[in-house]
């Protein structure tokens, strides 16, 4: 993958992220009917949070990873989520962004745990490809079973917890990077292919939730949010297409501007809850045209913010991974 597709992805997981967040906290009980668009927007941006972890295995395989490497993740990861519960806990108005909850703190803690695991499994393809397999039947087959027994469940857990979907992702992310299989996705036949089938990918995935997703996540008491195997494919199509993604006009001027939002991933994921809140209390939301607006301003903002703590030497640490 390119920078300007990688840019893009990231991009897009910002937006998603904050479509997805804003869009919950702005209905009332969960309401689909509401309006067509609304309904659609979810749907689109249900990627947000696998996007974000497809995202950190790409940039990690890419890293130069030494012996101490993987304590200076888990350094990182400790150090933001422990500076932003403190304001949590200091500062009550502030509401948690994704990555600063307990889940995401063991997710990552888990997988960077596994970082000489996942350093053999990358010079052994087959067996990565295979894991990776394992991990989205596991996926799918808790899915299925949460559907067909949503009374009795024989394992419940809450979909934050579920370390295998987030592992899976991640590792998704890893395996994308590997060599011949970026050589692979980086041919203009593959690419090409990959954007001729996200419509249809869509368009497979908007049927696949209507009939399963969508009783699971009311088997599952409105909590089935952050799960991923119903969109798996569409999350790896997705990235694929923007494997070799070029600009023809304003070239420069464009990626400028991706570039410059995309590095601000992390910091608008753990910010835009905190946005949201401060900007929902000043202005009422009475009108489709005011959620869609809320939504824009709450992106624009948060992308702010975050640019201005990278701006600050000490304050970066806190925003990035």
């Amino acid at each position: 993958m390119n920078a300007t597709g990688l840019n893009m992805i990231k991009t897009l997981g910002c937006m998603a992220a904050v479509t997805f967040f804003t869009l919950y906290n702005t209905w009332d009980r969960y309401d689909y009917d509401y309006h067509w668009l609304l309904e659609f927007l979810t749907f689109i941006s249900t990627v947000a949070t696998p996007l974000f972890f497809v995202v950190a295995g790409i940039i990690d395989a890419r890293a130069e990873r030494q012996r101490r490497w993987p304590l200076r993740k888990i350094g990182n990861v400790v150090l933001v989520f422990l500076f932003w519960m403190a304001v949590y806990y200091l500062w009550e108005p502030y509401q948690r962004g994704y990555l600063i909850q307990p889940w995401f703190l063991l997710a990552f803690l888990v997988i960077y745990s596994l970082h000489p695991l996942i350093l053999w499994l990358s010079a052994h393809r087959r067996l990565f490809c295979a894991l990776v397999f394992c991990l989205l039947l596991l996926s799918y087959c808790y899915d299925l079973l949460a559907v067909l027994r949503p009374q009795n469940p024989l394992f419940a857990l809450a979909p934050q917890y579920r370390l295998w979907t987030w592992l899976l992702f991640y590792l998704t992310g890893q395996l994308l990077s590997d060599a011949r299989i970026s050589d692979w996705l980086n041919r203009t036949h593959v690419s090409r292919g990959a954007i001729y089938a996200l419509p249809f990918t869509y368009l497979f995935t908007w049927f696949y939730e209507k009939h399963f997703f969508f009783a699971l996540f009311k088997a599952d008491r409105n909590a089935f949010i952050l799960t991923g195997s119903q969109i798996y494919i569409l999350v790896v199509v997705l990235v694929i297409a923007a494997s070799r993604v070029r600009f023809r006009r304003d070239a420069a001027l464009k990626e400028r501007i991706i570039a410059t939002i995309s590095k601000t991933m992390t910091g608008v994921y753990i910010l835009h809850y905190s946005v949201f809140d401060f900007l929902s209390a000043f202005v009422p939301i009475t009108s489709l045209a005011i959620k869609l607006t809320l939504i824009l301003f709450t992106f624009a903002v948060s992308v702010l913010l975050a640019r201005l703590l990278l701006a600050n030497g000490l304050l970066k640490k806190v925003i990035t991974l």
